[in-house]
């Protein structure tokens, strides 16, 4: 719907923020700040990814759609001044767009972003509590799904990716019994995945390739693609990543070769779930809501088996389906829809227009009064039964022949009516 190509030289602020889809309310995404090589990358990945979120959103059954937001880092940026700014431009656009955390945002820039919207899901707040655990859980209920699909329960599994996310993925596991190999860019990330969770480590370039149950992509998108997928050694692959498929037909490549694929942005919906009822639904708690993961990846691997199709198609299609619906946002204003006006009052009869036509309001009374004035007239109440529409008050114009006037022109001045003469005057341009 909207692209805004946003900077702030002073800051050295630049980026991008896609409003996808606005049908069934505003649009919620987070931001990403990551360091691409052209603005063309940047882009298109913020394209693909406020895509992603409006999915997210409706086969989530949420009343919002989808929006994301991304800063190109650079050693120029400076990283408070240039938040504070960006949370200026999510404020000017007055609840059209609400964001939070991404990849490479942390706490403090959240805080910045605050100082500038209240459209923000800062994680400070005690109440909305982490959005990177609720995210891992939703990971969790759809992995759960999977593993019951394919008739696993302690299993192997390759986190690639031990950030926020992938953290608190690692310790659900962990808890469940699963025996966990993980990588991580950042080597102190790796190291505390191997120390807190008793996790093997191997390199990042390894870590799609290792042989385990299920691999769990928890960094960037679009991982699985045709160099990578014929290496791939798992039975399923569900992770918190957005965009793991590089394309449509790497979901048909994994049917192909048996391996079962969770729909990223129905299983990592966690988040957004948590944030949407907290900002827009005002709930205290959303455990129940993100539970219903579970019964949603259930439904689209019973539809997947049926039709003989890849999940990714499935779950595409639920999600298409309910933003057929009625619009529940306009484009040209930005806010919800208007009440429907109310019927206008019933016509009167056409003898009561005869006696009301002088005029309809009182400034087209005042006017005809200087109109009067200026041409030498006066004017004062008199006892007709005749009453003006606004101010009631009776009136009769005075002039040298009013007893030869006829009884139906005593409210016209030389046989028009005031509203008549407004538009004659040289004073009235178009009344």
């Amino acid at each position: 719907e909207q692209v805004i190509a946003f900077q702030n030289r002073a800051a050295g602020l630049r980026g991008f923020l896609a409003i996808h889809d606005t049908t069934l309310g505003p649009a919620l995404g987070g931001t990403r700040l990551w360091r691409y090589a052209t603005e063309e990358e940047a882009l298109a990945d913020a394209l693909r990814l406020s895509r992603a979120m409006t999915y997210k959103a409706a086969l989530a059954e949420l009343p919002c759609g989808g929006g994301k937001a991304v800063i190109l880092d650079h050693p120029g940026l400076k990283r408070a001044e240039a938040f504070e700014a960006y949370g200026r431009l999510v404020g000017s656009l007055r609840g059209r767009f609400y964001t939070g955390t991404d990849v490479g945002v942390t706490p403090e820039d959240l805080a910045a972003v605050g100082r500038g919207t209240s459209h923000v899901a800062c994680e400070s707040t005690p109440e909305l509590g982490d959005i990177n655990e609720h995210t891992a859980r939703g990971v969790w209920y759809g992995m759960r799904a999977c593993l019951e699909a394919v008739g696993l329960k302690r299993v192997r599994v390759a986190l690639q990716g031990v950030g926020a996310v992938g953290m608190w993925l690692g310790r659900i596991l962990r808890r469940e019994g699963m025996e966990l190999t993980v990588a991580d860019l950042n080597q102190g990330r790796a190291r505390q995945a191997e120390l807190e969770l008793g996790a093997r480590v191997v390199a990042p370039e390894e870590i799609l390739f290792v042989e385990c149950d299920v691999l769990a992509p928890c960094a960037l998108g679009g991982v699985v693609n045709e160099q990578t997928l014929p290496k791939i050694r798992a039975r399923v692959v569900c992770g918190s990543a957005n965009n793991v498929l590089a394309s449509p037909e790497a979901g048909d490549e994994l049917v192909r070769r048996g391996i079962l694929y969770a729909p990223d942005y129905l299983v990592n919906a966690g988040g957004l779930i948590r944030g949407a009822e907290f900002d827009l639904l005002k709930r205290a708690d959303s455990s129940e809501s993100i539970a219903r993961i579970y019964e949603r990846m259930q439904r689209v691997l019973t539809l997947a088996q049926e039709r003989g199709v890849s999940t990714a198609r499935v779950a595409d299609e639920l999600a298409e389906a309910r933003l057929k619906k009625g619009k529940t946002y306009q484009d040209l204003y930005w806010g919800r829809l208007r009440p429907s006006p109310k019927p206008p009052p019933a016509k009167a009869s056409a003898a009561r227009r005869s006696a009301d036509r002088c005029c309809d309001f009182s400034l087209c009374h005042l006017l005809f009064q200087v109109v009067i004035a200026l041409s030498g007239r006066l004017c004062r109440p008199c006892t007709s039964a005749r009453r003006c529409n606004s101010c009631l008050r009776q009136l009769r114009w005075l002039s040298r022949d009013r007893e030869d006037r006829k009884p139906q022109d005593r409210h016209t001045l030389h046989g028009r009516r005031p509203c008549e003469y407004l538009k004659a005057s040289p004073f009235c341009t178009g009344w």
